[in-house]
């Protein structure tokens, strides 16, 4: 029995493991010029899922890898933040 309990926790660390050593996926990001507000907070829990995905996968990240997600999370972070301003500019001309 406590061979299966064993068994059975180390399947699930790994499996655990695995799946935050998969690469996220970069959120698309709307269109500042035409987003509504709802498509930018559902951009905006998208960009925070991912750095929280982004993360974990760091921890188990080849060199080489861990450098590319950095520089990925870089660019979403980025992105977001151009957007979020191009949309308040255009929000506060509107």
């Amino acid at each position: 029995m406590i061979k299966v309990t064993a068994l059975a926790l180390s399947t699930v660390l790994f499996s655990g493991l695995s799946q935050a050593c998969t690469k996220p996926e970069a959120p698309v990001l709307p269109d500042a010029a035409t987003a509504v507000t709802a498509q930018m907070v559902k951009a905006k829990n998208e960009v925070k899922a991912y750095m929280t995905n982004a993360e974990a996968y760091l921890e188990c990240a080849s060199a080489a890898e861990h450098n590319k997600m950095v520089d990925n999370m870089n660019e979403v972070a980025n992105g977001f933040n151009d957007a979020v301003r191009a949309y308040k500019e255009r929000m506060t001309n509107a």
